[in-house]
């Protein structure tokens, strides 16, 4: 009966609870919370039985750099180091995403361990959790972090109002390199045009970490973005949330059109 109440987790739910965990871990200021919140990623990322091996490599990763955070320290001083620990944990989590197996190489290894229609009949496995279940747990893992599937909802909803302000932020970044380009950006800090040697460049700054992460996808694939003085070689969604939260406080990217 409990099982029926649940929903199972599409792989757009399980990448959107990945990002929200990857944007949430800068702002944590627990050691506990930053190593579990990060485990939790870990798994969402690994999650197939091909990943067992990188999973345990990497978790052992995470917790390396969380236990290297000393006790016993000022305040100020605790709130530094985990905020280094997070940049540390996040680029571990980007490597996951890197260097996990391609899915057809997934497939092709699952099919190789299926068993034969009759053996399955002849020998029924017993009753264990199911890739569901285990979704379902990491789920339910990853907002216990934060506070219960309440917090969860309304994050949700907070990525989907995010997500039209990106939008528009997007397109008033579009629309300054055509020639309309007011004193500001829709979240009031300043925006110019410029030329960056022979190139025509946006420059936006006091950008909401979170704007910057939602809409720097869309900007990247229109053109070279540069986040907080940074122009990544290889542009991800992970790449493009821990350069947004690199600095304390709001972001200043650099857009150049094609």
């Amino acid at each position: 009966m409990e099982a029926s109440v649940h929903k199972p987790a599409t792989p757009e739910d399980q990448e959107a609870l990945f990002q929200m965990l990857l944007r949430k871990l800068p702002s944590l200021t627990e050691v506990k919370q930053l190593e579990e919140a990060a485990l939790v990623a870990l798994a969402l990322m690994l999650r197939r039985p091909t990943d067992r091996e990188l999973r345990d490599e990497l978790t052992l990763e995470i917790k390396a750099i969380t236990e290297a955070i000393k006790p016993g320290q000022s305040p100020a001083a605790l709130k530094n180091e985990i905020r280094f620990a997070a940049r540390n944990v996040i680029k571990v989590l980007q490597a996951a995403k890197e260097r996990r197996l391609p899915r057809h190489v997934t497939d092709n290894w699952a099919q190789s361990q299926a068993k034969p229609a009759h053996a399955v009949h002849a020998h029924p496995p017993k009753a264990g959790p199911n890739r569901q279940r285990l979704i379902i747990g990491l789920l339910l893992a990853a907002t216990a972090v934060f506070g219960g599937w309440a917090w969860w909802s309304n994050s949700r909803s907070d990525e989907a109002s995010g997500g039209s302000e990106a939008k528009r932020f997007a397109e008033q970044i579009f629309a300054a390199a055509q020639g309309n380009a007011p004193a500001t950006h829709m979240f009031g800090g300043r925006l110019r045009v410029a030329m960056v040697g022979d190139r025509l460049a946006v420059i936006a700054e006091g950008v909401p970490p979170k704007i910057c992460s939602a809409s720097g996808w869309s900007l990247s694939h229109k053109g070279i973005l540069t986040i907080n003085g940074i122009t990544p070689v290889r542009i991800s969604s992970g790449k493009v949330t821990e350069l947004c939260n690199s600095e304390e406080g709001d972001a200043a990217i650099m857009w150049m059109p094609k």
